[in-house]
């Protein structure tokens, strides 16, 4: 007899690409700020909080997140990590108190 297949041995796995992962992990981080969806055919994550806006991509080549506009430089490649600069750098709060 073989083991026992778990419930769960075969459901799909959902896989993200960065921008798609990156907006998730504003909206749990920093809910205040205002996150589209990130679209398609450029592949830009827009942001904006108070009157800041942004646009941040992901790179390919380097494997990481980097300002579009409204910022410069690379953002760096941890999502979460990504997150908490993005708010930052718009001068938005982040952690549990933030949605307060």
């Amino acid at each position: 007899m073989g083991e026992p297949m778990g419930q769960f041995d075969e459901l799909p796995r959902v896989r993200r690409g960065p921008l798609p992962s990156l907006y998730a992990a504003l909206r749990r981080r920093a809910p205040q700020v205002a996150t589209g969806r990130p679209d398609g055919g450029g592949g830009l994550l827009h942001v904006s909080y108070r009157g800041q806006e942004a646009r941040v991509a992901w790179n390919d080549d380097l494997g990481q997140f980097a300002w579009h506009s409204g910022g410069s430089g690379q953002i760096g490649s941890d999502v979460e990590k990504a997150a908490e600069l993005i708010a930052w750098a718009l001068g938005a709060r982040t952690g549990p108190a933030a949605s307060g």
